[in-house]
């Protein structure tokens, strides 16, 4: 449950490695503070202040000494102003201590008195003074004592010099963090578009011995695989092209057969040869089609419809809406091309759906053939694949067809997914490709 909350960045999360335990410590401190120093200056400047009130109102009734002498005497020394109220403001309601939960003088203060005077008494506290009200007898005093000699304003420069430095303090670690994490970042893109199978030009190697050892490590193995891809697609393509001298010469010997049968038959066996090596060497070259030409797919789909390549087909478009979206031109026509191909070669009906939004363009294939099986449907994925492992066919199947259409799809972020086709009963084909 936990991790569904914490944050996916690594940035984010190393920040936050190193502001909580920050923020922890910094409560402490001002707990701490407030608990062990602050509280215990308060409540002995309190006590302190008390005491003298207590001792004046104690030489007021023992000693009978007015109210002026005792502000002369007293209140000098003490910065406390002593007043006695007239009988005309003995109307206001002085018995009640006007406090705010959060005024934490006040109470403290409030407290220490209550310990020191034993005659009625009640506080009023004010932006700079706290007002006390004392009864004696049937009189009213009044004491006006300074805020200051209770409370220091040092706690509020010590709490602001805490959030002020540690705000600095966590400023500089998420600009440090965010270089360092930086070359983390670039090897992860770079990753990702050498997965894609395009060109990763722009990377260098940088940030700490670890990231560079990765980043190393990383070209050395995309060097690994590039050279393998090369190697084997140029071995692929020159297969093919030197098959392709002996296939031609054993079409012109077949011209000369006097058997029709026979004649029809090998011709017949050297056509698919030819379209079977055509699909090896279209598939060593996938790499090199990936240009950057963009289409309106609704367009791309009418234009192969009406190839002569697919004329005379029961091919059916029907597009849902139209909006002016563009995509890769290449990828595109030779993935509906594979797919159309593919589908005509196990059924006769093709019925296609196209729909078109500003962030997606969606294309559904039916079509009437006998479809695939479940348990195949992720084999048919794989290069060279064959559902049908028999030796003598009736048809070119290389086994590259949905292999090459997914590695293309791939490569600019498209999804293929094959279901049953509740319109034709056969194979129901989707693709996905993000504007």
């Amino acid at each position: 449950m936990i991790k569904k909350y914490l944050p996916k960045s690594l940035l984010i999360r190393a920040v936050t490695i190193i502001i909580l335990p920050m923020i922890v410590f910094q409560l402490v401190i001002v707990t701490v503070f407030f608990d062990s120093i602050w509280d215990r200056v308060i409540s002995r400047m309190s006590r302190s202040v008390a005491m003298e009130i207590a001792l004046t109102i104690n030489q007021i009734e023992k000693n009978n000494i007015s109210i002026e002498e005792a502000n002369v005497d007293y209140g000098a020394y003490t910065e406390m102003n002593i007043l006695k109220l007239s009988a005309d403001s003995l109307i206001i309601d002085y018995t009640e201590n006007n406090i705010r939960y959060f005024d934490f003088v006040a109470i403290a203060f409030k407290k220490e008195l209550d310990g020191m005077l034993k005659a009625s008494h009640w506080i009023q506290p004010e932006t700079k003074n706290i007002l006390v009200y004392i009864k004696l007898n049937e009189d009213i005093i009044k004491i006006t004592v300074p805020k200051r000699r209770i409370s220091t304003d040092r706690a509020h420069i010590f709490l602001g010099w805490i959030i002020i430095s540690s705000a600095i303090l966590i400023f500089i670690s998420f600009l440090f963090l965010r270089n360092q994490i930086k070359p983390i970042t670039q090897l992860a893109l770079a990753a990702e578009e050498f997965g894609k199978g395009n060109k990763v030009s722009n990377f260098k190697i940088s940030g700490a011995s670890d990231v560079r050892r990765a980043a190393i490590e990383f070209l050395k193995m995309k060097n690994r695989i590039t050279r393998q891809v090369e190697q084997s697609s140029l071995m692929l393509a020159g297969v093919g092209h030197d098959l392709k001298t002996p296939l031609t010469r054993m079409r012109l010997q077949a011209e000369v057969i006097k058997d029709e049968k026979s004649k029809n038959s090998l011709i017949d066996e050297i056509k698919h040869m030819n379209l079977m090596l055509d699909e090896y060497l279209n598939f060593s070259k996938e790499n090199n089609i990936k240009n950057n030409t963009k289409i309106n797919p609704i367009e791309a789909l009418i234009k192969i419809k009406n190839d002569i390549h697919f004329q005379g087909k029961d091919l059916d478009i029907k597009i849902i809406n139209d909006s002016e979206v563009f995509i890769n031109a290449n990828i595109f026509n030779r993935s509906i091309v594979n797919l159309f191909n593919n589908s005509f070669e196990h059924a006769d009906k093709i019925n296609v759906t196209v729909k078109t939004s500003d962030n997606l363009t969606e294309v559904i294939i039916h079509d009437n053939g006998k479809g695939i099986p479940v348990s195949e449907r992720a084999n048919v994925f794989k290069a060279f694949y064959r559902i049908d492992k028999s030796r003598n066919q009736n048809y070119s199947n290389s086994g590259l067809g949905l292999s090459t259409t997914k590695q293309l799809l791939s490569s600019i972020n498209g999804t293929i997914v094959l279901e049953d086709s509740e319109l034709l009963g056969g194979l129901k084909v989707t693709i996905r490709i993000p504007n």
